[in-house]
């Protein structure tokens, strides 16, 4: 069961807390880096915005403005120093400080266009506190428990033994160091954790067990569906946790 929160009758609800004044100003702060520092650093916030977001795309930025203001601080490095050096600077210092401006400017670029999504939507006052960073952290969980559930589902797949040691879903079992997402393994684990874990109805979960020992377990979902009297939505809600591990 899932509870809701809501107010008592005639409670009004209560806002959001305003953002703080310094997440405000670290924000633009945050935004203007690749321009107060002219493009070397323009890779620091596509690489914070990364980390909070998890989009290949901004890895990707990261590593291409990275690698151009590196380009460009090498350049500078190799410059020849001297009375002599008039001549051939040019051809250090030029494509250095072309690579800097073009990092400024898709650094800054970037930077802008991310800043209400890594810190919020900063500009609207009383509508935006802890609910919008809850809301943020909420998504940002699920989505890491979805790519730990298909990397596990990839070891159970290319390696059943070492999921086997892995105890990949088996949350019923104690010394786990594996994190597999919340998978289930229905041919293994016990009826309390099915409960647990798939939110199944204690009823289900031990039919499941029954159905399990006496086909010797099962092949998949739809094998589960056919050795079962469990109703066909909840049999499809369990393919997204659900593996099926044989041993």
């Amino acid at each position: 069961m899932y509870s809701t929160d809501s107010p008592a009758p005639g409670q009004e609800p209560a806002l959001p807390a305003r953002t703080a004044w310094y997440v405000v100003v670290g924000s633009w702060l945050w935004a203007l880096l690749p321009i107060y520092l002219f493009g070397l650093l323009s890779w620091v916030p596509v690489l914070h915005a990364w980390t909070n977001l998890r989009r290949k795309a901004l890895l990707y930025w990261t590593l291409a403005t990275g690698a151009a203001t590196t380009l460009a601080f090498l350049l500078i490095m190799l410059a020849p120093a001297g009375p002599d050096s008039d001549s051939t600077d040019s051809y250090f210092y030029g494509p250095a400080f072309t690579l800097l401006l073009a990092a400024m400017i898709a650094g800054s670029i970037q930077s802008f266009r991310l800043r209400r999504e890594v810190f919020g939507d900063t500009g609207r006052r009383g509508q935006v506190g802890a609910s919008d960073w809850h809301s943020m952290a909420a998504v940002a969980q699920v989505e890491h428990a979805r790519a730990r559930r298909a990397e596990a589902r990839t070891l159970v797949e290319k390696d059943p033994g070492m999921a086997r040691e892995l105890r990949i879903g088996r949350p019923d079992l104690p010394n786990r160091a594996y994190d597999d997402g919340g998978l289930v393994d229905v041919n293994h684990a016990s009826a309390q954790a099915m409960v647990d874990m798939l939110e199944l109805l204690p009823e289900y979960a031990e039919e499941i067990v029954r159905a399990r020992e006496a086909a010797g377990g099962f092949g998949g979902v739809a094998e589960l569906g056919a050795y079962t009297s469990l109703p066909a939505p909840i049999v499809d809600g369990l393919r997204e946790r659900a593996v099926f591990l044989r041993y």
